[in-house]
């Protein structure tokens, strides 16, 4: 039997694909997604497989309309409210890139039975084994918007980890993302009026606290509610400013381009080469370039392609040959 490709589970990807091609007045027959499967993610899929997690998505809670209930197919429904924290596809993603544990071994086979799902050693390494545990407790304080207590680590020259301070920080907590390969919570801290972040897997002896949390909207910059998105692209990725860049990609990156930008790029096939349309900050493109160098060219804007000319001379004068 196959492994599927790298970590990506074939219930997230299923998702992926309603989320991006299916809607009310297009839904998606078996075949469809299994199409889309193939075209977005290179992943081959059986009708039964992609039927078992249809039912699996189902039974998790995703607001997902069958082709029993409208006679046409499948896709989310966007008018039965958002999908419940537990089951964000962040939660699946999560147990893929967890290291090998009981637990984990179970919630793969709970995901993708009879379907096998790789997790490369250097995820097993990153992600720290009380990593469930962290997340669990965090959504559970998110749902009962309660305020926790935890001890902040910094990681030491030698790799080990050492607490920041000896006593605890306590802190409103709102949402859970995932960047850069780690998970982050959104809180606020008490006498300090700014959203923060602290990486969950550098979090430890966190407990739930019987204090109400902070309400988010009572912050300045959530006074029209937490924009999630915008907090992650000015904070991690250092900008919340898109630029449309058009990008020249061998034809095999397509699903990686999907993956990077979701909705925001907009893929033309020309010949065995695609062009993309990014609609996305800098940062993000910058980065997609620099992991893809040989396989992408940046067409415009022209002064971003001079810029990364400069860093590319820059580079060959600090690693000169011999």
């Amino acid at each position: 039997m196959a492994e599927t490709k790298g970590k990506k589970a074939l219930s997230l990807c299923i998702l992926r694909v309603l989320e991006q091609h299916a809607g009310k007045t297009n839904p998606l027959s078996t075949r469809h997604i299994i199409e889309y499967l193939a075209e977005d993610h290179g992943m081959i899929a059986e009708r039964k497989a992609v039927g078992r997690n249809l039912l699996l998505l189902l039974e998790m809670g995703f607001p997902l309309s069958t082709y029993q209930e409208n006679g046409k197919g499948y896709y989310l429904r966007t008018d039965a409210g958002s999908v419940p924290h537990e089951h964000d596809p962040a939660a699946l993603d999560a147990y893929l890139r967890a290291p090998r544990s009981e637990r984990t071994e179970r919630e793969i086979a709970r995901l993708q039975d009879p379907v096998p799902v790789y997790v490369s050693d250097a995820e097993c390494r990153r992600q720290p084994e009380t990593l469930f545990g962290t997340l669990d407790l965090l959504k559970e304080a998110i749902e009962k918007q309660v305020q926790v207590s935890f001890l902040y680590a910094v990681v030491q020259t030698d790799g080990r980890k050492k607490p920041q301070r000896e006593t605890p920080f306590t802190v409103s907590p709102y949402a859970l993302f995932l960047a850069e390969g780690y998970y982050y919570v959104i809180v606020s801290m008490s006498g300090y009026g700014r959203l923060l972040h602290y990486r969950c897997d550098l979090m430890e002896q966190l407990a739930l606290t019987e204090t109400p949390a902070r309400a988010a909207e009572t912050l300045i910059e959530c006074r029209d509610g937490l924009d999630i998105p915008a907090y992650v692209n000015r904070t991690i990725y250092l900008t919340d400013v898109k630029e449309l860049h058009t990008v020249l990609c061998a034809e095999h990156l397509a699903g990686a381009l999907l993956d990077s930008f979701g909705s925001a790029v907009q893929l033309r096939p020309e010949g065995e080469t695609i062009r993309a349309e990014i609609d996305a900050p800098w940062e993000m493109v910058h980065r997609f370039l620099v992991e893809n160098l040989r396989h992408t060219t940046l067409l415009a804007p022209a002064w971003r392609r001079a810029q990364i000319r400069e860093e590319l001379l820059s580079a060959l004068s600090t690693y000169p040959q011999g």
